[in-house]
């Protein structure tokens, strides 16, 4: 293999590594922003829980209040009942009475649905303050990992970009425009092997002439189908 090329192999190697960090560290933050999301997302599930709570018992004293009013109003009715004459004022007092004990006895049917229905979501909230502390604390151990993981990614990354600057600086001028130009465009490989006769890139058959110029020759050979070099791995 041509010197020129076993150098370019070098500085590939480096640049994949490089692409593969690069991506890795751009991935990083929204990892820790899917973290950040779960915390968040468990914990308006118990602010929700705990509103539902305590609307509930706001709706249940407003029932309170308003069955004691009617019973005021009842106790009202009872002494205006000693008062009155007339019987026909008498029944409709006692048509009054009659509604607001109804009344009260529907207040107390729902303030009692209402105490149930707070029964129930006790053991929710209890849960929700479990998981959330759960997942909380899982989040700040993923968020350590991602941030120690995202440090380590830039150190080896400064320290490849220092040995691609040393081989960039070695490299033959023009192999090394050649590579960057099929870099840029295959976005994977520039320099391929060939296997069993193939392009180890395109993966389409090549000319025979092809290979054994890759084998043999003295200058750098391209498939003639995808243009990245070629170069036949040792036996």
């Amino acid at each position: 293999m041509l010197p020129s090329l076993e150098h370019l192999l070098v500085l590939q190697d480096r640049d994949r590594r490089i692409a593969s960090l690069k991506a890795e560290t751009a991935r990083i933050p929204q990892e820790i922003a899917a973290v950040l999301k779960r915390v968040q997302d468990e914990s308006a599930r118990l602010e929700a829980a705990k509103f539902q709570l305590k609307q509930i018992e706001a709706d249940r004293k407003k029932l309170e209040i308003d069955a004691d009013g009617k019973r005021t109003q009842i106790n009202k009715y009872l002494i205006q009942l000693n008062q009155i004459k007339s019987n026909t004022e008498y029944q409709a007092l006692l048509k009054e009475i009659n509604n607001a004990e109804q009344e009260i006895v529907h207040l107390e049917d729902v303030e009692l649905e209402l105490m149930e229905k707070n029964e129930q979501l006790q053991p929710l909230l209890k849960q929700e303050q479990v998981q959330l502390k759960e997942i909380s604390a899982n989040g700040e151990a993923e968020q350590a990992e991602l941030k120690h993981r995202a440090q380590t990614a830039e150190q080896e990354l400064a320290q490849l970009q220092r040995e691609r600057e040393a081989l960039v600086a070695q490299a033959d001028a023009d192999v090394l425009a050649r590579y960057d130009r099929l870099m840029k465009s295959k976005s994977d490989f520039a320099i391929v092997p060939i296997l069993h006769g193939n392009c180890g890139g395109c993966h389409l058959n090549l000319p025979p002439q092809v290979v054994h110029n890759a084998k043999n020759g003295g200058d750098v050979v391209s498939c003639d189908y995808c243009g990245r070099i070629l170069y036949c791995q040792a036996q």
